[in-house]
């Protein structure tokens, strides 16, 4: 194992910093408080008017997500000798936009609207982002930016695959300190309580119950998907394309068949819904799960000589690997 370690000692600075830096800051969000819930207020500058002039907690894990997605994507992005300035100008473009397709998702699948105003429909310092719309907005716009700046679209998106899945785990905890994302009351004697920690479980207690902590079940299985990818682009096993493909399969399993039949039990009102359905179940499976499958199947057959990925890599040296 440590010969290992040796071998592969930049990968493990670099994917280890940027996860000891989320700890820390789950560590400086829960510690500097004194009770539950958590306020979800990390500075408070005031007011003007009726808006509150605040950071909160979930916009700082976000925003932390974006870092260390875009810290990941450029050292990939130099391995694949691709110009790192094509990565700043795409985060130009990506981030605010995925934030209106979060936003536009959630306006037009909420199941309780009132929206009096343009402030109101804009307005998301009360909440009210949804991620399948920030992935699907996201790769939209990839598509027309890569082919703008004459890159290859499914080199990027394999690159974003990898930030997409660790955007999401640092998010996640921004559920946490709202309280938020959380399933049905746990039975008491479940095995599951002796396994949470306990500040997990004073976040998770609404009206005097503890709640299945979906936003940590997510966060979990999103761990194994970025392993496995982080694992599997250093292997000679998949063609340019295919790790979005896997992404989108991935998390659309996970999200559709794991997390939101889960989640839509304990929180009826957190549950967006299509046609009275709930649509995270619905787009998860029919959007990115389908999604992926046709990319990695279509891509056989129309882009044939598609190069592997593992050969698109400046190879390092044994000891510089990441």
């Amino acid at each position: 194992m440590i010969s290992y370690i040796k071998k592969h000692q930049q990968a493990f600075y670099l994917y280890g910093g940027i996860f000891l830096g989320l700890i820390a800051l789950i560590l400086l969000a829960t510690l500097t408080q004194s009770g539950y819930p958590y306020e979800k207020t990390a500075i408070q500058f005031g007011s003007i008017g009726s808006f509150d002039l605040a950071i909160q907690w979930y916009a700082i894990f976000i925003l932390y997500g974006i870092i260390g997605g875009a810290i990941l994507a450029y050292y990939e992005f130099k391995r694949l000798n691709l110009d790192t300035n094509i990565l700043f100008d795409g985060l130009l473009w990506c981030v605010p936009l995925s934030i209106v397709g979060a936003r536009l998702y959630y306006v037009i699948f909420d199941p309780y609207p009132s929206y009096n105003s343009f402030i109101d429909y804009i307005n998301v310092a009360n909440g009210g982002l949804a991620i399948h719309g920030a992935v699907i907005v996201t790769i939209i716009t990839l598509i027309f930016f890569t082919r703008h700046r004459k890159v290859s679209f499914w080199l990027v998106a394999d690159v974003l695959a990898v930030g997409l899945l660790f955007g999401q785990i640092a998010g996640r905890w921004g559920n946490f300190m709202n309280a938020e994302a959380y399933g049905p009351a746990i039975a008491d004697g479940s095995f599951i309580l002796n396994l949470l920690p306990e500040f997990i479980k004073q976040q998770m207690t609404i009206d005097g119950a503890i709640h299945h902590p979906t936003f940590l079940y997510e966060g979990l299985w999103n761990f194994i998907g970025l392993v496995f990818l982080l694992f599997a682009r250093r292997k000679r096993w998949f063609k340019a394309g295919d790790l979005i493909g896997i992404y989108l399969i991935w998390y659309g399993l996970g999200r559709g068949a794991l997390i939101e039949p889960l989640r839509t039990q304990g929180a009826e009102g957190d549950a967006l819904r299509m046609f009275g359905l709930p649509t995270n179940i619905i787009l998860s499976f029919g959007v990115l799960m389908l999604g992926g499958i046709l990319i990695i199947i279509l891509k056989q057959y129309l882009i044939k000589d598609q190069p592997y990925y593992y050969d698109l890599l400046v190879k390092p040296d044994e000891t510089d690997s990441i």
